[in-house]
């Protein structure tokens, strides 16, 4: 008895530990609809993994295939395991909801919502924002597109910061010399729109231009770079305000409702009265931004 209560004691720190693990990696939500597809699609092809690799196995005797067999089921599980989480954060839960598939008649009432259970808040407490820098330079948008974001005073273009000055009542922004060198059309189009300062000398790597802010410097940087800014998770193009997540392989854009008419319809539209939500694949995101920028 004491051996077997040692071995439980154990499972369930292991599956603290492997749901901690899980839940630090996985980040985003999936939606109802495509949380069947998937699992579904993750199931069938468990099945049909195992099913060949006991073929291989027995009919022509490879043992490596056990050994691959293991693998793939630890792959699966942990793949598994983050389907499960994706959809409870889509429901406004913590994917350490995810320990009651331990209990046998929890278990089903879990199993019921998350199949069953439409997500009620378009936008929830775990919400997160793509990178959007990021996706803009994986996906050829970047240069021709910037990417503005603001740091209290301070602000970064293009993740170079421009720090806020002031001295003798003049404001300007400081800003990296070796940054900027490394971003060319950045360089050339503060050199040439603003009044640079001058600079005491200093180590080359610490190095700062600097340049004057006469009321209109990050205005104009947003018009002309023609930058996506980002506040609070939302990048603002043109006037709307976009927030921009994962949906397990595709992609949401949310919105209030007063942006709707500036927002090219690409699927079905969920509506929670105050916003509104369409999912898109990768290329319809990136031939949204085209036409917004």
């Amino acid at each position: 008895m004491d051996a077997m209560r040692k071995m439980d004691i154990i499972s369930i720190i292991i599956s603290l530990i492997v749901t901690a693990i899980v839940i630090h990696n996985t980040h985003g939500r999936i939606s109802r609809n495509r949380y069947w597809k998937i699992e579904i699609a993750m199931l069938a092809g468990f099945i049909f993994y195992w099913a060949f690799a006991v073929i291989m196995l027995f009919v022509f005797h490879f043992s490596l295939f056990w050994g691959l067999g293991f693998i793939g089921s630890v792959i699966f599980i942990y793949k598994y395991w983050q389907l499960q989480i994706l959809r409870f954060h889509d429901l406004n839960y913590s994917g350490w909801y995810c320990l009651f598939g331990h209990v046998p008649i929890v278990r089903l009432y879990f199993l019921y919502i998350r199949f069953s259970k439409k997500r009620t808040a378009l936008i929830n407490e775990f919400d997160e924002s793509i990178d959007y820098l990021s996706f803009l330079r994986k996906n050829s948008l970047y240069p021709e597109i910037s990417f503005l974001s603001t740091d209290g005073v301070d602000f970064f273009v293009n993740g170079i910061k421009f720090e806020y000055r002031k001295y003798n009542n003049h404001v300007q922004y400081e800003v990296s010399k070796i940054s900027l060198e490394e971003n060319k059309l950045l360089e050339e189009y503060c050199k040439k729109n603003f009044k640079q300062t001058e600079n005491a000398p200093s180590y080359a790597e610490k190095y700062k231009i600097s340049f004057l802010d006469e009321g209109s410097l990050l205005e104009n940087i947003k018009r002309d770079l023609h930058a996506m800014v980002y506040k609070d998770g939302f990048v603002l193009i043109n006037g709307a305000e976009v927030f921009i997540r994962k949906n397990y392989d595709l992609y949401d854009i949310v919105y209030k409702r007063e942006f709707s008419p500036q927002i090219k319809l690409y699927s079905a539209i969920e509506d929670d009265g105050e916003y509104c939500c369409q999912t898109l694949t990768k290329q319809e995101l990136v031939n949204l931004i085209k036409v917004f920028a």
